[in-house]
C-alpha cells in the first residue's frame, strides 16, 4: 500500500551509523516527497539538533521534536506549536524521585535548554544556555521537556522508577539506552503519537493511510496510531512485543528501502 504520509524517527531509524545522515535514506525521502507522499520527521531531539537532516530543507517537512512537545516546519527558527509542562507537575515529579538515586535534571524550552550543574552537557558544541538549579530553570520560561538522569541505575531500571514518580500528571518515556539512566518527561498526553494525530487531523488524513518508523519506547504511540508501523532490527527489545513489522538496521538504510517500495 502506498501511504499518504510517512513519519520517521531519526536516531536509530532514519539516520545511519553514528547518527549521521544516511545517503540512501535521504535520497529515498526526497523521492517519496516528489511522488506526493507527505514526509514528517518525528524525533526526541530538540529542534536545534537537526543539522543531520539539513539536506531535507528543500522539502521543509514538518518536524515533531522533543517527543511531540514541539511541532513546526524544519526551516522555521521556532516551532508553530508547543505543549508546555506545568511547573507544579515537574516539581512534584522531582520530589517523588528517590533522593538516594541523586537525580539531576535538564530542561528544554522552545529554542534553548538549561541544566543543573551536575547534569552533564551532552554535546561539547551545545552546552546549556543556563546552568542553575531546577527551580530556577523552571522560572525561566515555558518548559516543554524535562530530562531526569541518575548515575545509579541504567535506563531500563530507571524508567519504571521515573514512571511511578510521574504518575498521571506527566508523560514519561525514553529514546536511548544509557548505563546512566535518562528519561524524558512531557506534559500529560504529549507524545509523538499525539502530535502526529493533530497533524493528520489538520491535513484530513486517515491514520490508516500512514506509515511510521521507529526503534524506541518514545515511538510507541506514533507506531500504534498508523496503519503501517515499522520497527528497526536494532530496536529496544520492548518494541518487538506489539506486532509491528520489523525491517533491517538503520545503518543499512532499511527505511530508505521501504520508502522506495512505495514507488514501484
Amino acid at each position: 500500500m502506498k501511504p499518504t504520509l510517512v513519519a520517521t524517527d531519526l536516531d536509530g531509524t532514519f539516520l545511519g551509523a553514528g547518527s549521521l545522515a544516511h545517503p540512501g535514506n535521504m535520497a529515498a525521502a526526497k523521492d517519496v516527497a516528489a511522488a506526493g507522499i507527505t514526509l514528517v520527521i518525528a524525533t526526541g531531539r530538540p529542534r536545534r539538533w537537526l543539522q543531520q537532516i539539513d539536506d531535507l530543507r528543500e522539502l521543509n517537512p514538518l518536524v515533531i521534536a522533543s517527543n511531540g512537545a514541539s511541532v513546526g516546519p524544519l526551516c522555521a527558527r521556532e516551532p508553530d506549536l508547543i505543549h508546555p509542562i506545568s511547573t507544579a507537575s515537574v516539581e512534584a515529579f522531582a520530589a517523588a524521585l528517590p533522593a538516594e538515586l541523586e537525580p539531576s535534571f535538564a530542561v528544554e524550552y522552545a529554542v534553548e535548554w538549561g541544566r543543573e550543574a551536575q547534569y552533564p552537557s551532552v554535546r561539547h558544541d551545545d552546552d546549556a544556555m543556563h546552568v542553575e538549579s531546577l527551580p530556577a530553570l523552571l522560572r525561566r520560561g515555558e518548559v516543554i521537556k524535562v530530562l531526569a538522569r541518575t548515575e545509579h541505575l541504567n535506563t531500563d531500571d530507571w524508567a519504571p522508577v521515573a514512571l511511578e514518580a510521574a504518575g498521571s500528571d506527566l508523560t514519561c518515556t525514553f529514546s536511548w539506552f544509557d548505563p546512566h539512566g535518562t528519561v524524558e518527561v512531557s506534559a500529560t498526553g504529549v507524545s509523538k503519537g499525539s502530535a502526529l494525530s493533530e497533524i493528520l487531523a489538520t491535513l484530513s488524513i486517515d491514520p490508516a493511510d500512514c506509515a511510521a518508523f521507529g526503534d524506541m519506547p518514545n515511538d510507541l504511540e506514533m507506531l500504534r496510531l498508523v496503519g503501517s508501523p515499522f520497527v528497526m532490527a536494532g530496536s529496544h527489545a520492548s518494541m518487538f512485543e506489539h506486532g509491528f513489522t520489523a525491517i533491517g538496521h538503520h545503518h543499512e538504510g532499511a527505511v530508505g528501502e521501504q520508502l522506495r517500495s512505495y514507488l514501484l
